[in-house]
């Protein structure tokens, strides 16, 4: 019973890692993207105009950097929760409360 245990919860870290590798590879293309749209428009091999390749550029960074940042927290916070006990267990009581 407790190899079965162990079995799904390998199976279930593995999952989370291949999601955040997952998550920051979509992350580090959206950066990618921004990052390209200035360099084009900088070297003059763009035809937006500056306020579209600077906005568009500026966004695609934020974005990527931001679902980054928010991937890698939410990992985190999913393996702390996993890791430590669960306060129904310590306390006896149901979650709701009771």
């Amino acid at each position: 019973m407790d190899e079965n245990k162990n079995n799904k919860a390998a199976a279930r870290d593995g999952r989370a890692v291949n999601m955040l590798a997952l998550r920051l590879a979509v992350s580090a293309y959206l950066a990618y993207l921004g990052f390209d749209l200035l360099r084009a428009y900088l070297v003059g091999a763009s035809t937006l105009p500056a306020a579209a390749a600077w906005g568009c550029g500026v966004g695609f960074m934020a974005a990527g950097l931001g679902f980054g940042v928010y991937s890698f927290l939410h990992h985190r916070r999913a393996a702390a929760k996993k890791s430590s006990p669960d306060e129904s267990e310590e306390t006896g009581k149901t979650p709701d409360g009771e």
